[in-house]
């Protein structure tokens, strides 16, 4: 079954967002926001950078090809490759500054770690206007993971702020779709799965990578924090 998560951010803005977006489907590739688009209220969300990751970019590229063959023709890479600590949330302007600094202030301490990879997993967001297939973290991976986002959630709740799911399903996310595409992408799965064990043999060095840093993306405005 198919697991459920927020539509995150797919793309790193670099540039300072219009003051009024528009909001029509059409003009975004069909997405929907997850909530509209207010004056002074930031998007924002927690995550560790894949970026550049040549491993998992080598996976998107033969996923693609499987589910081509497969005439599964909808997904199509996911641009900015990370893994989610927090659920996708809105602050406001005025918050950031205080909020930044609670996360220093309880980040300070933690401990730098490793994280696995293990299979293949499928997930539609809670919209079910978007489906994603993505790694899964493996599970000896989730002690450390589970501390970091409970930390989170300390600061999320202290602005009232939305926390990470109780069953937390831990995954980077290479492909998306739009709508729910579960059953549709189930036949495939075999095969992404061997893609994924081939590739994650070859590039295991690389892909089992110690964690040094968290990111903060809070509208066009990056933030990082040193791990200890």
């Amino acid at each position: 079954m198919a697991k459920k998560l927020p539509a995150p951010a797919l793309k790193l803005s670099t540039t300072a967002p219009k003051d009024e977006e528009d909001s029509r489907p059409e003009d975004h590739e069909g997405r929907q926001r997850s909530f509209p688009h207010e004056r002074g209220i930031w998007a924002s969300y927690l995550y560790i950078d894949y970026e550049e990751e040549e491993g998992l970019e080598r996976l998107q590229q033969e996923w693609n090809r499987e589910l081509k063959a497969a005439g599964i023709k909808d997904f199509q890479p996911v641009a900015h490759l990370h893994l989610s600590l927090t659920k996708t949330f809105t602050i406001r302007h005025h918050n950031i500054g205080p909020f930044v600094g609670n996360l220093q202030d309880q980040l300070a301490v933690h401990r730098r770690f490793r994280l696995e990879l293990d299979g293949v997993g499928v997930y539609v967001n809670e919209e079910r206007t978007r489906t994603f297939i993505g790694v899964r973290i493996a599970e000896v991976s989730y002690p450390p993971l589970d501390r970091l986002v409970t930390e989170l959630d300390e600061c999320l709740l202290e602005y009232k702020l939305p926390r990470y799911y109780e069953d937390r399903s831990f995954h980077i996310s290479l492909l998306w779709s739009l709508g729910d595409q579960a059953e549709t992408v189930a036949s495939s799965l075999p095969k992404l799965t061997e893609r994924f064990e081939e590739i994650y043999e070859e590039e295991y060095t690389d892909l089992t990578q110690t964690i040094r840093k968290l990111w903060f993306k809070c509208g066009n405005k990056l933030y990082h924090f040193q791990l200890a």
